[in-house]
């Protein structure tokens, strides 16, 4: 697929993926959206991407939705694009391998919901971040702010962001639990290296399974989450990786034994 409104690289077991409109603050149009489903079908089918990082071209993560195309709730082709919309936010939501969102500059409206729908939120110190739906007349959000949002911070937090319209720092948002860390912009992108040479570290199968249990454990009751955690093990102790990694591991041990014998 070729993107325009976006950027693609793949290096290594990660793929970076760039908002690339920041003449409009990297809002999001049509073409947009149907760039990152793209890339999202294209990353998600590649066996040597373990990691996704979401970001954005110049100083600006994402103001969300681009005016220009006219799109207003209710409107005409909004049911159009509210689908299109559900698709890339639905489908980051449920994306197998591990999203970081690494935000600098704005980050609102619908790239926050960008943001909420990743794993990680790796902030620039002095970002702004928030909802802003509030401060349009009738607006709600659209893509999972007021769902999201308090399940990671608590319903007070979400409230005071949600009903104020008021941006925070990175900073703030590390505070709050929104943003797993905030540093310095000039180390923004050295830190989310660090953070997927970590990850590429451990099993595919591993960081999926427990993904996925994280997930659909907040979604459930404890008993049933329990039960989806016993069954995860099961499954797993029965694949080739497993068992080609407890090989190695049990190699490793006799090796080990043998050369402290020897000395």
């Amino acid at each position: 697929m070729t993107y325009t409104d976006i950027i693609v690289e793949k290096k290594g077991p990660a793929a970076w993926l760039t908002l690339n409109k920041p003449h409009v603050l990297n809002a999001m149009g049509r073409k947009t959206l149907t760039e990152i489903l793209g890339a999202l079908e294209d990353t998600a089918n590649d066996p040597a991407i373990m990691v996704l990082i979401i970001s954005g071209a110049g100083n600006t993560f994402c103001t969300g939705m681009d005016v220009k195309e006219g799109i207003s709730p209710g409107g005409p082709g909004a049911e159009e694009f509210t689908k299109l919309t559900d698709s890339v936010f639905k489908g980051l939501k449920k994306y197998e391998k591990i999203t970081i969102a690494m935000v600098n500059g704005y980050c609102m409206a619908g790239g926050f919901e960008l943001a909420l729908c990743c794993d990680f939120i790796i902030a620039a110190e002095n970002s702004k971040i928030g909802d802003g739906h509030i401060n349009l007349p009738g607006f709600v959000p659209n893509a999972g702010a007021s769902v999201y949002l308090s399940r990671l911070i608590g319903i007070r937090k979400a409230k005071e962001i949600l009903l104020t319209g008021d941006l925070i720092s990175g900073k703030e948002a590390e505070k709050i639990g929104l943003a797993n860390r905030a540093v310095p912009a000039d180390k923004l992108e050295q830190t989310v290296e660090e953070i997927i040479a970590k990850l590429a570290s451990k099993s595919p199968l591993g960081l999926k399974s427990m993904k996925m249990l994280l997930d659909k454990g907040a979604e459930c009751s404890t008993e049933m989450a329990l039960v989806l955690e016993r069954n995860t093990l099961k499954m797993i102790v029965n694949t080739q990786e497993y068992k080609d990694a407890v090989s190695a591991m049990e190699k490793k041990r006799k090796q080990n034994s043998q050369n402290s014998k020897g000395k």
